[in-house]
Formats: C-alpha cells, structure tokens, sequence
C-alpha cells in the first residue's frame, strides 16, 4: 500500500469514480478534472488541501518549475526525491520495520515500548479527541476503506493541537490549546482551480517567508516524518523547509493485506518546537493577530485564534478587511482575477481535552465590490468605517434592546431585572445565539449591496432596520416558546415589549421616524 504507485484515493473525476495514486490526483488537480475525494470528511477536506499544497509547491521549487500542471510521473519523481534516502518507503502505509519511516510515521528511537493506545478505526485515530458527535460521528467503521485511513492521519498529523500528557500539538497554531484555521480566498470552488491558484500563490508566499527571521532552510526537510524521533528531542525550523509538512504524534499503522489499526506512542516534547512564536511561524493559510499591538501593551503577535463559539461575522469582517490582522497572498486575489470571489474559513475548535466542533464558512464577494476592498481606494475606507459601525449596532440591539426584553419575559415582568438569574441567563443564552444567526445571514449581503458612493446614515439605518426585524422576530419566538400564567400573559409581554421599545428609541432615537414611536402588542 503505497500512496506513490498504488491507487489508494477513490476520486470522482469528469470520466466518474476512479482509484488513483497520489502522483495522479496531483495531475488530475492540475487538469481540473477532480469533483470529489469520495473517502474524505467534511473536516478533513482543508487539511487535505493544505498537504497537497504544500507538497506541490516543495516539488516545484525544488525541480525550479512555477507551474503546479504537471504529468504524473513528474509528481511521482519529485515526491521520491523529497523522501530522500527513504526513497518509496517514506510513502509506505505500513511498514514492519519501525526504525524506518512510513507516510507520516516517523522512525520510533529508543527502548523498545508497547503502545498506549490502539485504534481500530479512522475516526478513533483522527485528531485523537474527534468532535462532539452532532459534527462527526466517532468510530463509525470497522471495515474502513484505506483511503479513509489516509485522511484520518494527515488530520491529525497536521491540525492536532495539546491534548494531554504525550499528545503535544503542531508548530503552526497559537499555544497548544488553539486551533489551526485555514483561511483563503477563491476565485474557483471547484477543488483542480483552487489548488492550482493556492500553490500559485504559495510560491510567492515563499519568497517572503525566507527574507522573515524564522531562520527557515530553502533546502531544508520537507517531510518531518523521515527523521527518527525518540519523543524527548524535537526538530528546529532552521532544520526545515518553509513548506515542510509536519507531524506531532508517534503514531504507526498496522495490517497485512489493508490497515488493521493504529498504534500510538506518547511523546514528552513536541516534534517541532517554537512554542515562543504563538503559532507565527510563516503559514500562510493562518493570518496573524495583531490585535492590541502599538497601544502600550504588551501584546506580541499570534495566529489567529477562534473561540468556542466558532467563526463569526466580525471574523469574517476583519479578514476582508485586514483589520488589526496581517493577511499573507492567500487572503489576496491575483491582479488577474475576473469574477466574484469566495473568503472560505474553516476551522475545528479545540478546549483543553474536548473539541468544541467544526465550523465552516464562506463568504461571496460580488466582482463590482472586489476592488473596493482589495484595490487600497478611498471607497475601501469607507466601506470598511461602514462594517465596523454596522457590528457595533449589533451589539447595540443585542445588549441594549433585546436583552433587557428577553430578561423580563423570562423572569415574569419583575420591576428590576437580575440579570445574574440562571433562567434568565439560559434564555438568553438561546435567544442572543439565534439572534446572531439571523443577523450574520443578512450582514455580508447587506453590505456589499451598498453603493460606490452611498450615504454611511441611510446605509446605516437600513441596517437597524434589519436588525430591529430579526431582533423583534426573536422576541416573539421567546414569547411563543415560553410558558407563563395566562393571567398575568399580557402584562408580561406589555413589560417586555416596554423595555424592547424603550431600549429600540433610546438607542436608535433616529428611527423614530420610521417606526412612528409605537409599541403596539400584535
């Protein structure tokens, strides 16, 4: 089972399913003729990407090519060659030699040991702690194709974060209990196009990547699994790459004829170490925060970092915009580029021990706004002061309007509202989560729907106006979902429409006019 010669990826191309190795899917990429990896989850697609990527543009550079569209057996050579002494063993499954490397197994040094773990199947071994299952269901097959085996241990090998003693994380995320986003605008959905624009780019990514003091070598190790590693040393970035693709775990599949399970092997120390840079070791695929930089704080640099709750529209917002982030060419489209764009965001959040889920996201730039944003024009100013006011009135009706509404609902009309009272909180925990996802929906289209030349208050109150729907259409839901005693029902919703509309005009005191000043019951 060799991913050079043997053809492991079931693939849907142009001429339907086909089972191709990895030199081939690389060419059929260039050819634009791939539709779907049939074997790969939803949150395996990006991170499937990124290697192909980087294995891609460690191929080209290398052979002093720039043109990702290439034959089979070019990809096949050069992947041999990055392998090394290794040669075709560095792209064996399973190999019964454990002092030799196998696809994204590292030699085992030292004593020999028995393993901690062993898992059965792909979901056991991806990312080790796999997501709630409302995302990804775990342990699903017990007879599981091999390429599901594939994308499992690329997972986990590349997106891992801590995940307890002996399960350190990757180089390229912010502390062990980050996340590794994969942030990239597209000018093509469709896998072929997008992967050859991502290495296009890469390549120029480079360049500056090596003028940066990471100390990166251009002739460096690119596949991190080929050196021995006996869990106690770990590998410098001076060692590497720029594009190396690396690995944290000691992991070792088995099985004869197909893989059986996996072994896990703890480690003391992680592969690579540069704990010191918070994650901003040059990957492009990951902007750096720059938030509280240059305002007397000490503050240094990181990897854009997501919190539980997932991506949200100001994420979305500051990417775009570049605000407080420093965004690398994949963030950028190429002068060449006709059409409306697509920003696509994935990310699987991580806590300490747990997986807080994967969340995905894509947001569509219309072509007549793309230069507004990335032209660096005076209209880009402005509409950019426009998405920031506009997520401050989000937070304006959320806090001010719809929260103290919720709260009285909830606590039954109460003259002074508790805003600590666990039932409160819990309602409100729902009601401010449904409020976002109704406004987030309308917040990119909204905005890229404003003109060249717009007037920044009317824009502005045509958001309010959006918001005040979704904010009163959440309300009523509160409303029709909660029980209270039918006597005291209309005094209840009278107090909480009070404080909705109270809160509304003395926030918004320029929508009176719209709305007439009334707070009628429907």
């Amino acid at each position: 089972m060799n991913l050079l010669t043997d053809p492991l990826l079931r693939v849907e191309t142009e001429k339907g399913m086909e089972y191709l190795s990895l030199p081939s899917l690389l060419a059929k990429l260039g050819k634009n003729e791939v539709r779907h990896l049939v074997g790969i989850q939803r949150h395996q697609h990006d991170a499937f990407h990124v290697f192909l990527c980087y294995l891609a543009g460690a191929v080209l550079v290398r052979d002093g090519s720039s043109d990702p569209v290439q034959n089979e057996d070019f990809w096949r050579e050069g992947l041999t060659k990055l392998a090394d002494n290794a040669g075709h063993g560095a792209w064996q499954l399973v190999s019964d030699d454990d002092s030799r490397p196998a696809f994204m197994q590292p030699p085992l040094l030292g004593d020999k040991r028995k393993p901690t773990s062993i898992m059965n199947t792909p979901d056991g071994l991806d990312l080790l702690v796999t997501a709630k299952n409302h995302d990804i269901k775990q342990t699903r097959a017990g007879t599981a194709q091999v390429d599901t085996w594939i994308y499992a241990l690329i997972s986990l090998q590349t997106m891992s974060g801590f995940s307890g003693r002996g399960n350190h994380g990757i180089s390229r995320m912010n502390r062990g209990y980050g996340n590794r986003a994969v942030v990239e605008l597209v000018r093509d959905r469709r896998g072929g196009q997008r992967w050859i624009d991502a290495v296009t780019r890469l390549l120029e990514h480079r360049k500056h990547v090596l003028k940066e003091p990471f100390g990166y070598d251009p002739e460096g190790l690119v596949l991190t699994w080929l050196e021995p590693w006996d869990g106690r040393t770990s590998l410098e970035l001076s060692e590497l790459d720029p594009f190396y693709v690396e690995i944290c775990r000691q992991i070792r599949l088995r099985g004869k004829r197909r893989v059986e399970y996996a072994e896990f092997y703890p480690s003391r120390q992680p592969r690579i170490v540069a704990k010191e840079l918070n994650g901003v070791v040059g990957d492009p695929w990951l902007p750096v925060d720059l938030r509280g930089i240059g305002r007397g704080k000490k503050v240094a640099a990181k990897a854009l970092t997501f919190p539980p709750a997932g991506i949200t529209a100001e994420h979305l917002r500051r990417i775009i915009f570049g605000d407080e982030l420093q965004l690398s060419v994949l963030q950028q489209p190429q002068p060449n580029w006709r059409g409306d764009l697509w920003l696509s965001v994935s990310v699987l959040v991580r806590g300490q021990g747990t997986t807080a889920g994967f969340h995905g996201w894509e947001v569509q730039i219309p072509e007549q706004k793309t230069l507004s944003i990335f032209g660096g024009s005076a209209q880009r100013d402005s509409l950019e002061k426009l998405s920031r006011d506009a997520i401050t009135y989000v937070a304006t009706m959320q806090h001010r309007v719809l929260k103290p509404a919720v709260f009285a609902y909830a606590l039954g009309a109460p003259q002074k509202l508790d805003l600590d009272d666990a039932f409160g909180k819990s309602a409100w925990t729902r009601a401010s989560r449904r409020f976002e996802s109704l406004w987030s929906l309308e917040y990119f289209p909204w905005l890229f729907s404003v003109p060249e030349s717009f007037d920044e208050q009317r824009e502005l109150r045509r958001w309010v106006e959006i918001l005040w729907k979704h904010a009163q259409a959440v309300l009523q839901e509160v409303e029709d979902g909660m029980a209270n005693h039918s006597g005291r029902q209309y005094r209840i919703r009278t107090e909480a429409r009070s404080r909705f509309w109270g809160g509304f005009y003395k926030n918004f005191a320029f929508m009176r006019r719209e709305h007439g000043g009334g707070n009628a019951i429907p």
